[in-house]
Protein backbone atom coordinates (compact mmCIF):
# COMPACT_ATOMS: atom_id res chain seq x y z
CA UNK A 1 0.00 0.00 0.00
CA UNK A 2 1.34 3.43 -1.07
CA UNK A 3 0.41 6.58 0.83
CA UNK A 4 0.98 9.68 -1.16
CA UNK A 5 2.16 12.70 0.92
CA UNK A 6 1.14 16.32 0.00
CA UNK A 7 3.46 19.82 -0.14
CA UNK A 8 3.61 21.60 2.14
CA UNK A 9 0.25 22.56 3.99
CA UNK A 10 -1.00 25.71 3.89
CA UNK A 11 -3.71 25.01 6.82
CA UNK A 12 -2.13 22.85 10.11
CA UNK A 13 -4.74 20.41 11.74
CA UNK A 14 -4.93 22.70 14.56
CA UNK A 15 -6.03 25.52 12.24
CA UNK A 16 -8.35 23.29 10.84
CA UNK A 17 -9.98 22.17 14.16
CA UNK A 18 -10.35 25.20 15.37
CA UNK A 19 -12.21 26.71 11.89
CA UNK A 20 -13.84 23.96 11.88
CA UNK A 21 -15.42 24.32 15.27
CA UNK A 22 -15.47 28.18 15.09
CA UNK A 23 -17.90 27.62 11.67
CA UNK A 24 -20.22 25.14 13.61
CA UNK A 25 -20.06 27.53 16.92
CA UNK A 26 -20.82 30.96 15.21
CA UNK A 27 -24.33 29.91 13.31
CA UNK A 28 -25.53 28.45 16.70
CA UNK A 29 -24.58 31.23 18.45
CA UNK A 30 -25.89 33.68 15.85
CA UNK A 31 -29.27 31.90 15.73
CA UNK A 32 -29.57 32.06 19.45
CA UNK A 33 -28.58 36.15 19.16
CA UNK A 34 -31.17 36.31 16.71
CA UNK A 35 -33.79 33.73 18.55
CA UNK A 36 -33.18 36.68 22.00
CA UNK A 37 -33.42 39.95 20.41
CA UNK A 38 -36.89 38.19 18.13
CA UNK A 39 -37.78 36.91 21.32
CA UNK A 40 -37.49 40.26 22.99
CA UNK A 41 -39.29 42.13 20.23
CA UNK A 42 -42.17 40.24 20.04
CA UNK A 43 -42.18 40.46 24.17
CA UNK A 44 -41.57 44.34 23.35
CA UNK A 45 -44.31 44.37 20.78
CA UNK A 46 -46.88 42.69 23.35
CA UNK A 47 -45.75 44.81 26.37
CA UNK A 48 -47.07 47.90 23.85
CA UNK A 49 -50.06 46.22 22.51
CA UNK A 50 -50.87 45.50 26.36
CA UNK A 51 -50.17 49.33 27.15
CA UNK A 52 -52.03 50.35 24.61
CA UNK A 53 -55.21 48.16 25.13
CA UNK A 54 -55.02 49.20 28.52
CA UNK A 55 -54.62 52.66 28.05
CA UNK A 56 -57.38 52.78 25.39
CA UNK A 57 -59.96 51.00 27.82
CA UNK A 58 -59.85 53.29 30.36
CA UNK A 59 -59.96 56.46 28.24
CA UNK A 60 -63.01 54.80 26.86
CA UNK A 61 -64.31 54.34 30.08
CA UNK A 62 -63.46 57.72 31.26
CA UNK A 63 -65.02 58.71 28.06
CA UNK A 64 -68.10 56.60 28.31
CA UNK A 65 -68.59 57.82 32.10
CA UNK A 66 -68.37 61.58 30.89
CA UNK A 67 -70.87 60.92 28.27
CA UNK A 68 -72.93 59.22 30.63
CA UNK A 69 -72.86 62.59 33.06
CA UNK A 70 -73.65 64.98 29.88
CA UNK A 71 -77.01 62.50 29.25
CA UNK A 72 -78.40 62.93 32.37
CA UNK A 73 -77.55 66.49 32.35
CA UNK A 74 -79.52 66.79 29.23
CA UNK A 75 -82.36 64.28 31.28
CA UNK A 76 -82.12 66.72 33.97
CA UNK A 77 -82.94 69.59 31.20
CA UNK A 78 -85.75 68.02 29.63
CA UNK A 79 -86.85 67.34 33.39
CA UNK A 80 -90.83 68.11 33.28
CA UNK A 81 -91.06 69.84 36.53
CA UNK A 82 -87.92 71.50 35.70
CA UNK A 83 -89.84 72.83 32.52
CA UNK A 84 -92.84 73.62 34.61
CA UNK A 85 -90.83 75.69 37.66
CA UNK A 86 -89.05 77.83 34.56
CA UNK A 87 -92.76 78.33 32.56
CA UNK A 88 -95.11 78.90 35.35
CA UNK A 89 -92.58 79.78 38.36
CA UNK A 90 -94.08 82.95 38.70
CA UNK A 91 -97.90 81.52 38.62
CA UNK A 92 -97.45 79.12 40.98
CA UNK A 93 -98.78 78.97 44.36
CA UNK A 94 -96.28 78.93 47.37
CA UNK A 95 -96.70 75.04 47.94
CA UNK A 96 -96.74 73.77 44.24
CA UNK A 97 -93.15 75.64 43.96
CA UNK A 98 -91.76 74.36 47.04
CA UNK A 99 -93.06 70.95 46.18
CA UNK A 100 -91.33 71.03 42.74
CA UNK A 101 -88.12 72.32 44.14
CA UNK A 102 -87.82 69.67 46.08
CA UNK A 103 -88.59 67.30 43.51
CA UNK A 104 -85.44 69.20 41.85
CA UNK A 105 -83.27 68.72 45.05
CA UNK A 106 -84.15 64.75 44.02
CA UNK A 107 -82.96 64.47 40.65
CA UNK A 108 -79.24 66.52 41.54
CA UNK A 109 -79.27 64.17 44.22
CA UNK A 110 -79.68 61.34 41.99
CA UNK A 111 -77.54 62.32 39.48
CA UNK A 112 -74.75 63.40 42.37
CA UNK A 113 -74.78 59.55 43.26
CA UNK A 114 -75.20 58.42 39.42
CA UNK A 115 -71.43 58.73 39.15
CA UNK A 116 -68.28 58.71 41.29
CA UNK A 117 -66.86 61.87 39.28
CA UNK A 118 -70.05 64.54 39.94
CA UNK A 119 -69.19 66.55 42.99
CA UNK A 120 -72.09 69.01 42.46
CA UNK A 121 -75.07 69.49 40.64
CA UNK A 122 -77.23 72.53 40.06
CA UNK A 123 -79.72 74.30 38.03
CA UNK A 124 -80.54 78.24 37.96
CA UNK A 125 -84.40 78.74 37.01
CA UNK A 126 -84.46 82.50 36.25
CA UNK A 127 -88.29 82.37 36.44
CA UNK A 128 -88.14 81.80 40.39
CA UNK A 129 -84.96 83.60 40.67
CA UNK A 130 -83.70 80.59 42.91
CA UNK A 131 -80.63 78.59 42.06
CA UNK A 132 -81.15 74.62 43.41
CA UNK A 133 -77.79 72.36 43.65
CA UNK A 134 -76.25 69.66 46.03
CA UNK A 135 -73.73 71.73 47.11
CA UNK A 136 -75.35 74.95 48.14
CA UNK A 137 -79.31 73.96 48.45
CA UNK A 138 -81.66 76.64 47.53
CA UNK A 139 -80.22 79.52 46.80
CA UNK A 140 -82.28 83.02 45.71
CA UNK A 141 -80.05 84.79 43.12
CA UNK A 142 -77.87 86.90 42.92
CA UNK A 143 -75.25 84.51 44.51
CA UNK A 144 -71.88 83.76 44.56
CA UNK A 145 -72.73 80.10 42.57
CA UNK A 146 -74.94 81.63 39.92
CA UNK A 147 -72.22 84.79 39.25
CA UNK A 148 -69.45 82.12 38.69
CA UNK A 149 -71.34 80.19 36.48
CA UNK A 150 -72.24 83.42 34.83
CA UNK A 151 -68.97 84.47 34.19
CA UNK A 152 -68.31 81.01 32.76
CA UNK A 153 -70.98 80.92 29.97
CA UNK A 154 -69.49 84.39 29.03
CA UNK A 155 -66.59 82.38 27.18
CA UNK A 156 -67.03 82.01 23.34
CA UNK A 157 -67.38 79.99 21.84
CA UNK A 158 -69.23 77.75 24.08
CA UNK A 159 -66.38 75.23 25.06
CA UNK A 160 -67.30 71.42 25.92
CA UNK A 161 -66.60 71.78 29.29
CA UNK A 162 -65.55 74.95 31.41
CA UNK A 163 -62.42 75.67 33.96
CA UNK A 164 -62.31 77.84 36.54
CA UNK A 165 -59.24 77.85 38.57
CA UNK A 166 -59.05 74.04 39.43
CA UNK A 167 -63.05 73.20 39.31
CA UNK A 168 -64.33 71.76 35.99
CA UNK A 169 -68.32 72.21 35.01
CA UNK A 170 -70.35 70.82 32.56
CA UNK A 171 -72.77 74.18 31.69
CA UNK A 172 -75.66 73.61 29.91
CA UNK A 173 -78.72 75.85 28.99
CA UNK A 174 -82.70 75.67 27.83
CA UNK A 175 -85.57 77.91 27.05
CA UNK A 176 -83.30 80.46 25.55
CA UNK A 177 -81.03 80.72 28.56
CA UNK A 178 -84.18 80.65 30.99
CA UNK A 179 -82.82 77.46 32.67
CA UNK A 180 -78.78 77.21 33.68
CA UNK A 181 -77.88 73.38 34.09
CA UNK A 182 -74.29 72.64 35.81
CA UNK A 183 -72.35 70.08 37.12
CA UNK A 184 -69.05 69.69 38.61
CA UNK A 185 -66.61 67.35 37.85
CA UNK A 186 -64.58 66.39 40.36
CA UNK A 187 -60.95 66.96 39.61
CA UNK A 188 -59.64 64.30 42.23
CA UNK A 189 -61.56 61.58 40.99
CA UNK A 190 -60.48 62.50 37.58
CA UNK A 191 -56.48 62.28 38.47
CA UNK A 192 -57.54 58.91 40.14
CA UNK A 193 -58.50 57.70 36.89
CA UNK A 194 -55.62 59.25 35.42
CA UNK A 195 -53.52 57.49 38.26
CA UNK A 196 -55.37 54.12 37.40
CA UNK A 197 -53.60 54.33 33.52
CA UNK A 198 -50.46 55.34 34.77
CA UNK A 199 -50.18 52.45 37.03
CA UNK A 200 -50.06 50.02 33.90
CA UNK A 201 -46.47 50.77 34.06
CA UNK A 202 -43.63 51.91 36.32
CA UNK A 203 -42.63 55.70 35.30
CA UNK A 204 -45.17 56.36 33.27
CA UNK A 205 -47.28 59.05 33.13
CA UNK A 206 -50.83 60.46 31.69
CA UNK A 207 -51.94 64.03 31.27
CA UNK A 208 -54.98 65.57 29.48
CA UNK A 209 -55.05 68.18 27.13
CA UNK A 210 -55.63 70.26 23.78
CA UNK A 211 -53.59 72.18 21.81
CA UNK A 212 -56.01 75.19 22.52
CA UNK A 213 -55.75 74.27 26.76
CA UNK A 214 -52.71 72.99 26.88
CA UNK A 215 -52.44 70.76 30.03
CA UNK A 216 -55.33 70.34 32.37
CA UNK A 217 -54.56 67.41 33.96
CA UNK A 218 -51.46 65.32 34.31
CA UNK A 219 -50.55 62.42 37.11
CA UNK A 220 -46.38 63.96 36.42
CA UNK A 221 -44.86 66.26 39.29
CA UNK A 222 -43.49 67.97 36.88
CA UNK A 223 -46.11 70.40 34.84
CA UNK A 224 -43.36 71.46 32.11
CA UNK A 225 -42.61 67.53 31.39
CA UNK A 226 -45.99 66.87 30.33
CA UNK A 227 -46.67 70.10 28.57
CA UNK A 228 -43.93 69.52 26.41
CA UNK A 229 -44.87 65.96 25.52
CA UNK A 230 -48.02 67.48 24.28
CA UNK A 231 -46.92 69.81 22.95
CA UNK A 232 -44.30 67.90 20.95
CA UNK A 233 -47.13 65.15 19.75
CA UNK A 234 -49.69 67.90 19.06
CA UNK A 235 -47.36 70.15 16.72
CA UNK A 236 -46.93 67.25 14.56
CA UNK A 237 -49.40 68.01 11.57
CA UNK A 238 -50.25 64.64 10.67
CA UNK A 239 -53.41 62.67 12.32
CA UNK A 240 -52.32 60.29 14.92
CA UNK A 241 -53.50 56.75 14.71
CA UNK A 242 -54.69 55.69 17.86
CA UNK A 243 -53.92 52.09 17.60
CA UNK A 244 -50.49 52.56 17.04
CA UNK A 245 -48.21 53.78 19.52
CA UNK A 246 -45.75 56.50 18.87
CA UNK A 247 -42.00 57.07 20.14
CA UNK A 248 -41.27 60.49 20.59
CA UNK A 249 -37.59 62.06 21.57
CA UNK A 250 -37.24 64.60 23.66
CA UNK A 251 -33.72 66.22 25.61
CA UNK A 252 -31.86 62.77 24.51
CA UNK A 253 -34.89 60.48 26.06
CA UNK A 254 -37.52 58.18 23.94
CA UNK A 255 -40.58 58.12 24.86
CA UNK A 256 -43.18 55.52 24.22
CA UNK A 257 -46.89 57.46 23.88
CA UNK A 258 -50.04 56.32 23.76
CA UNK A 259 -52.82 58.95 22.88
CA UNK A 260 -56.51 58.20 22.80
CA UNK A 261 -59.11 60.99 22.16
CA UNK A 262 -61.87 61.90 24.78
CA UNK A 263 -64.19 63.56 22.89
CA UNK A 264 -66.75 63.96 25.58
CA UNK A 265 -64.36 66.31 26.75
CA UNK A 266 -62.40 67.21 23.25
CA UNK A 267 -59.27 66.18 25.05
CA UNK A 268 -56.79 63.80 24.41
CA UNK A 269 -55.51 61.56 26.77
CA UNK A 270 -51.92 61.13 26.37
CA UNK A 271 -49.62 58.05 28.15
CA UNK A 272 -46.20 58.41 28.19
CA UNK A 273 -43.02 56.30 29.68
CA UNK A 274 -39.54 56.63 28.78
CA UNK A 275 -39.11 53.48 26.64
CA UNK A 276 -35.77 52.06 28.79
CA UNK A 277 -38.39 52.01 31.80
CA UNK A 278 -40.33 50.16 29.24
CA UNK A 279 -38.41 47.75 28.17
CA UNK A 280 -36.21 47.77 31.18
CA UNK A 281 -37.96 43.72 32.19
CA UNK A 282 -36.55 42.85 28.50
CA UNK A 283 -33.16 44.16 29.75
CA UNK A 284 -32.02 40.93 31.12
CA UNK A 285 -32.65 38.85 27.89
CA UNK A 286 -29.67 41.27 26.88
CA UNK A 287 -27.77 40.83 29.73
CA UNK A 288 -27.97 37.03 29.36
CA UNK A 289 -27.94 37.63 25.67
CA UNK A 290 -24.05 39.18 26.05
CA UNK A 291 -23.27 36.63 28.68
CA UNK A 292 -23.85 33.52 26.43
CA UNK A 293 -21.67 35.26 23.68
CA UNK A 294 -18.68 35.67 26.15
CA UNK A 295 -19.57 32.44 27.50
CA UNK A 296 -19.08 31.25 23.99
CA UNK A 297 -16.00 32.80 23.12
CA UNK A 298 -14.73 31.65 26.96
CA UNK A 299 -15.59 28.11 25.27
CA UNK A 300 -13.84 28.70 21.99
CA UNK A 301 -10.73 30.59 23.54
CA UNK A 302 -10.81 26.76 25.91
CA UNK A 303 -11.19 24.64 23.09
CA UNK A 304 -8.92 26.21 21.52
CA UNK A 305 -6.37 25.87 24.22
CA UNK A 306 -6.99 22.42 25.23
CA UNK A 307 -6.63 20.96 21.58
CA UNK A 308 -3.38 23.41 21.47
CA UNK A 309 -2.14 21.57 24.75
CA UNK A 310 -4.04 18.17 23.35
CA UNK A 311 -3.22 17.68 19.91
CA UNK A 312 -1.27 20.93 18.50
CA UNK A 313 1.52 20.25 20.33
CA UNK A 314 2.13 16.85 20.15
CA UNK A 315 2.13 17.24 16.43
CA UNK A 316 4.26 20.24 16.44
CA UNK A 317 6.79 18.11 18.38
CA UNK A 318 6.52 15.58 16.38
CA UNK A 319 7.32 17.52 13.15
CA UNK A 320 10.00 18.81 14.65
CA UNK A 321 11.42 15.47 15.36
CA UNK A 322 11.07 14.32 11.66
CA UNK A 323 12.47 18.01 10.40
CA UNK A 324 15.55 16.80 13.02
CA UNK A 325 15.80 12.95 11.43
CA UNK A 326 15.89 15.22 7.64
CA UNK A 327 18.92 16.96 8.72
CA UNK A 328 20.40 13.29 9.61
CA UNK A 329 20.49 13.84 13.56
CA UNK A 330 19.19 10.77 14.99
CA UNK A 331 20.06 11.88 18.29
CA UNK A 332 16.87 12.76 19.39
CA UNK A 333 14.41 11.32 21.62
CA UNK A 334 10.37 12.45 22.10
CA UNK A 335 9.48 12.35 26.14
CA UNK A 336 5.41 11.55 26.61
CA UNK A 337 3.93 12.78 29.97
CA UNK A 338 0.66 11.23 28.99
CA UNK A 339 -1.26 7.96 28.44
CA UNK A 340 -2.91 8.81 25.13
CA UNK A 341 -2.68 8.11 21.39
CA UNK A 342 -0.03 10.16 21.27
CA UNK A 343 2.21 8.13 23.78
CA UNK A 344 2.08 5.22 21.51
CA UNK A 345 3.11 7.20 18.60
CA UNK A 346 5.92 8.85 20.12
CA UNK A 347 6.78 5.67 21.28
CA UNK A 348 7.20 4.37 17.94
CA UNK A 349 9.26 7.12 16.53
CA UNK A 350 11.94 6.76 19.61
CA UNK A 351 12.00 3.14 18.65
CA UNK A 352 12.17 3.65 14.98
CA UNK A 353 14.90 6.17 15.10
CA UNK A 354 17.05 3.98 17.39
CA UNK A 355 16.32 1.08 14.94
CA UNK A 356 17.53 3.30 11.89
CA UNK A 357 20.31 4.24 14.01
CA UNK A 358 21.73 1.34 14.54
CA UNK A 359 20.67 0.16 11.32
CA UNK A 360 22.91 3.39 9.84
CA UNK A 361 25.63 2.40 12.13
CA UNK A 362 25.92 -0.80 10.64
CA UNK A 363 25.88 0.02 7.03
CA UNK A 364 28.02 2.60 8.01
CA UNK A 365 31.24 0.12 9.62
CA UNK A 366 30.67 -1.71 6.69
CA UNK A 367 31.09 0.98 4.15
CA UNK A 368 34.01 1.84 5.72
CA UNK A 369 35.53 -1.45 6.12
CA UNK A 370 34.90 -1.40 2.12
CA UNK A 371 36.55 1.60 1.43
CA UNK A 372 39.48 0.92 3.24
CA UNK A 373 39.46 -2.60 1.14
CA UNK A 374 39.37 -0.24 -1.88
CA UNK A 375 41.83 1.78 -0.95
CA UNK A 376 44.20 -0.77 0.01
CA UNK A 377 43.89 -2.46 -3.62
CA UNK A 378 43.81 0.82 -5.70
CA UNK A 379 46.89 1.68 -3.63
CA UNK A 380 48.67 -1.41 -4.98
CA UNK A 381 47.44 -0.90 -8.65
CA UNK A 382 51.31 0.44 -9.38
CA UNK A 383 51.77 -0.19 -12.48
CA UNK A 384 55.70 -1.84 -12.37
CA UNK A 385 56.90 -1.05 -16.29
CA UNK A 386 57.79 2.84 -14.67
CA UNK A 387 60.01 0.34 -12.72
CA UNK A 388 61.21 -1.74 -15.69
CA UNK A 389 62.05 1.25 -17.59
CA UNK A 390 64.19 2.84 -14.99
CA UNK A 391 66.45 -0.30 -14.05
CA UNK A 392 67.17 -0.28 -17.74
CA UNK A 393 67.61 3.59 -18.09
CA UNK A 394 70.06 2.60 -15.31
CA UNK A 395 71.87 -0.08 -17.21
CA UNK A 396 72.23 1.92 -20.23
CA UNK A 397 73.85 4.79 -18.38
CA UNK A 398 75.78 2.24 -16.60
CA UNK A 399 77.04 0.58 -20.28
CA UNK A 400 77.91 4.02 -21.95
CA UNK A 401 80.09 4.85 -18.57
CA UNK A 402 77.21 8.14 -17.30
CA UNK A 403 78.05 6.78 -13.55
CA UNK A 404 76.78 10.43 -12.55
CA UNK A 405 73.47 10.30 -14.16
CA UNK A 406 72.99 6.34 -12.91
CA UNK A 407 73.73 7.54 -9.82
CA UNK A 408 71.05 10.31 -9.36
CA UNK A 409 68.78 8.27 -10.82
CA UNK A 410 69.31 5.23 -8.58
CA UNK A 411 69.26 8.01 -5.82
CA UNK A 412 65.95 9.37 -6.81
CA UNK A 413 64.50 5.77 -7.37
CA UNK A 414 65.13 4.56 -4.13
CA UNK A 415 63.25 7.79 -2.61
CA UNK A 416 60.76 6.97 -4.85
CA UNK A 417 60.29 3.16 -4.07
CA UNK A 418 61.07 4.25 -0.20
CA UNK A 419 57.92 6.56 -0.49
CA UNK A 420 55.58 4.16 -2.12
CA UNK A 421 56.64 1.38 -0.53
CA UNK A 422 55.94 2.79 3.28
CA UNK A 423 53.99 1.15 5.40
CA UNK A 424 51.87 3.27 8.10
CA UNK A 425 48.72 5.92 7.64
CA UNK A 426 47.05 5.86 4.27
CA UNK A 427 47.31 9.64 4.65
CA UNK A 428 50.53 11.92 4.85
CA UNK A 429 51.36 15.33 4.81
CA UNK A 430 50.15 17.46 1.71
CA UNK A 431 54.08 18.87 1.29
CA UNK A 432 55.68 15.11 1.12
CA UNK A 433 53.01 13.33 -1.55
CA UNK A 434 53.82 17.08 -3.36
CA UNK A 435 57.62 16.40 -3.05
CA UNK A 436 57.14 12.64 -4.20
CA UNK A 437 55.55 13.95 -6.85
CA UNK A 438 58.54 16.39 -8.32
CA UNK A 439 60.72 13.22 -7.45
CA UNK A 440 58.81 11.54 -10.27
CA UNK A 441 59.11 14.54 -12.72
CA UNK A 442 62.81 14.25 -12.34
CA UNK A 443 63.53 10.58 -12.94
CA UNK A 444 61.16 10.75 -15.89
CA UNK A 445 63.26 14.03 -16.91
CA UNK A 446 66.51 11.40 -16.57
CA UNK A 447 64.75 9.03 -18.21
CA UNK A 448 63.84 11.21 -21.66
CA UNK A 449 67.51 11.95 -21.70
CA UNK A 450 66.53 15.43 -20.82
CA UNK A 451 64.16 16.61 -23.53
CA UNK A 452 61.47 17.06 -21.33
CA UNK A 453 61.09 19.45 -18.16
CA UNK A 454 59.29 20.74 -15.71
CA UNK A 455 57.80 23.63 -13.86
CA UNK A 456 56.23 23.70 -10.54
CA UNK A 457 55.40 26.55 -7.83
CA UNK A 458 56.17 26.68 -4.39
CA UNK A 459 53.62 25.65 -1.07
CA UNK A 460 53.20 28.95 0.00
CA UNK A 461 49.69 28.86 0.43
CA UNK A 462 48.84 25.70 1.21
CA UNK A 463 48.74 25.17 5.25
CA UNK A 464 51.90 22.35 6.62
CA UNK A 465 49.10 20.34 8.60
CA UNK A 466 46.28 19.68 5.55
CA UNK A 467 47.24 15.83 4.79
CA UNK A 468 45.90 13.59 1.56
CA UNK A 469 46.11 10.20 0.73
CA UNK A 470 48.94 8.43 -0.84
CA UNK A 471 49.58 8.74 -4.25
CA UNK A 472 47.31 11.25 -5.52
CA UNK A 473 49.67 13.29 -7.66
CA UNK A 474 52.20 11.11 -8.96
CA UNK A 475 49.36 9.41 -11.43
CA UNK A 476 48.64 12.90 -12.51
CA UNK A 477 52.14 13.63 -13.86
CA UNK A 478 52.89 9.60 -15.25
CA UNK A 479 49.49 10.74 -17.44
CA UNK A 480 51.44 13.21 -19.22
CA UNK A 481 54.66 11.65 -19.68
CA UNK A 482 53.05 7.90 -20.88
CA UNK A 483 50.61 9.71 -23.14
CA UNK A 484 51.33 13.63 -23.66
CA UNK A 485 54.89 13.51 -25.33
CA UNK A 486 54.38 9.49 -26.77
CA UNK A 487 55.22 11.18 -30.35
CA UNK A 488 59.02 11.91 -28.98
CA UNK A 489 58.45 15.44 -29.50
CA UNK A 490 61.53 17.90 -28.03
CA UNK A 491 60.97 20.73 -25.23
CA UNK A 492 57.89 19.42 -23.92
CA UNK A 493 56.95 20.87 -20.54
CA UNK A 494 54.92 19.87 -17.19
CA UNK A 495 53.38 22.91 -15.56
CA UNK A 496 52.51 21.69 -11.78
CA UNK A 497 51.00 24.38 -9.65
CA UNK A 498 49.26 24.79 -6.08
CA UNK A 499 46.02 26.92 -4.55
CA UNK A 500 44.22 26.51 -0.96
CA UNK A 501 41.21 28.64 -0.20
CA UNK A 502 38.49 28.42 2.20
CA UNK A 503 39.10 24.60 2.59
CA UNK A 504 39.22 23.82 -1.00
CA UNK A 505 42.78 22.22 -2.11
CA UNK A 506 43.54 22.51 -5.72
CA UNK A 507 46.07 20.55 -7.61
CA UNK A 508 46.71 21.66 -11.52
CA UNK A 509 49.04 19.41 -13.85
CA UNK A 510 49.14 20.83 -17.35
CA UNK A 511 51.32 20.40 -20.59
CA UNK A 512 52.09 21.60 -23.81
CA UNK A 513 51.53 18.39 -25.51
CA UNK A 514 49.86 18.14 -28.91
CA UNK A 515 47.53 14.73 -28.52
CA UNK A 516 45.11 15.31 -26.51
CA UNK A 517 42.42 15.83 -28.66
CA UNK A 518 38.72 17.10 -28.23
CA UNK A 519 37.84 13.62 -28.46
CA UNK A 520 40.15 12.40 -25.94
CA UNK A 521 39.27 14.65 -23.21
CA UNK A 522 35.61 14.19 -23.52
CA UNK A 523 36.09 10.24 -23.55
CA UNK A 524 38.29 10.74 -20.27
CA UNK A 525 35.63 12.92 -18.96
CA UNK A 526 32.84 10.88 -19.57
CA UNK A 527 35.24 7.77 -17.38
CA UNK A 528 35.45 10.35 -14.65
CA UNK A 529 31.76 10.97 -14.41
CA UNK A 530 30.96 7.41 -14.31
CA UNK A 531 30.24 6.33 -10.55
CA UNK A 532 31.69 2.78 -11.44
CA UNK A 533 31.90 0.08 -8.63
CA UNK A 534 34.31 -1.66 -10.20
CA UNK A 535 38.00 -1.28 -9.11
CA UNK A 536 39.46 0.77 -11.73
CA UNK A 537 42.97 0.23 -12.90
CA UNK A 538 43.22 3.51 -15.09
CA UNK A 539 45.62 5.78 -13.01
CA UNK A 540 43.58 9.13 -13.49
CA UNK A 541 40.46 7.02 -12.53
CA UNK A 542 41.94 5.51 -9.99
CA UNK A 543 42.69 8.53 -8.76
CA UNK A 544 39.46 10.07 -9.09
CA UNK A 545 37.43 7.19 -7.56
CA UNK A 546 39.99 7.32 -4.31
CA UNK A 547 38.92 11.17 -3.91
CA UNK A 548 35.29 10.82 -4.44
CA UNK A 549 35.34 7.72 -1.96
CA UNK A 550 37.19 9.83 0.90
CA UNK A 551 35.59 13.04 0.44
CA UNK A 552 32.46 12.89 -1.40
CA UNK A 553 30.74 14.51 -4.44
CA UNK A 554 32.67 17.80 -5.48
CA UNK A 555 36.19 16.05 -4.75
CA UNK A 556 38.14 14.05 -8.00
CA UNK A 557 39.73 15.03 -10.59
CA UNK A 558 38.33 17.74 -13.03
CA UNK A 559 39.63 17.64 -16.93
CA UNK A 560 39.99 20.40 -19.54
CA UNK A 561 41.93 21.98 -22.33
CA UNK A 562 45.68 23.67 -20.93
CA UNK A 563 46.24 27.38 -22.73
CA UNK A 564 49.35 25.51 -23.40
CA UNK A 565 47.73 23.67 -26.05
CA UNK A 566 48.08 20.39 -23.93
CA UNK A 567 45.78 18.80 -21.30
CA UNK A 568 44.85 20.24 -17.90
CA UNK A 569 43.84 18.00 -14.68
CA UNK A 570 42.52 19.64 -11.64
CA UNK A 571 43.20 17.57 -8.79
CA UNK A 572 39.88 19.24 -5.60
CA UNK A 573 39.92 18.01 -2.62
CA UNK A 574 37.04 19.93 -0.33
CA UNK A 575 37.54 19.30 3.24
CA UNK A 576 34.38 18.76 4.88
CA UNK A 577 35.71 20.50 8.41
CA UNK A 578 36.14 23.79 6.79
CA UNK A 579 33.52 26.12 5.03
CA UNK A 580 34.11 26.25 1.08
CA UNK A 581 33.82 29.55 -0.20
Amino acid sequence: MKFQAAGKAKWFVYQKIIVVFVLFLVPLISLNIWLNYKGMSITKDAILNSSLAGASFYSKQLDKEMYFIRNLQQQLLNDKDLQKLSFRGSMLENYEEVELIDQLRDRLGTLLVSSDYVVNAGVYVEAVGKTISTMSDVTASPNAEMQLISSMMSITPKPSFYLSGDRIFFIETENNGDVWSYIEISRPKLLEALDQIAKLYQESEVLLGSKELGTVLTTAKDWWESSAILDLLLDNHSIPDPNVPEIKKMHGISYFVVQNNISSLQLSLIMYVNQYELTRPLSQFTTWSYTLFIIAVIVMLLYSFSVNLMIHRPLTKLVKAFHMIETDNLNITIESRTKDEFHYVFNGFNNMVQKLKNSIEENYEQKIALQHSQLKQLQSQINPHFLYNSFFNIYMMCKVGDSDSAAELSQKLGNYYQYITRSGSDEVPFYKEYRHALDYCEIQCIRFSNRIAYECEELAEVPPSITVPRLIIQPLVENVFEHAFEDGMMEGMVYISTGYEGGKLRVTVEDNGNLATDEVLMQLRDKLAKDSKQIEKTGLVNVNNRLQLIYGPGSGLFVSRSPYGGMRVDLIIINGNEEVQ
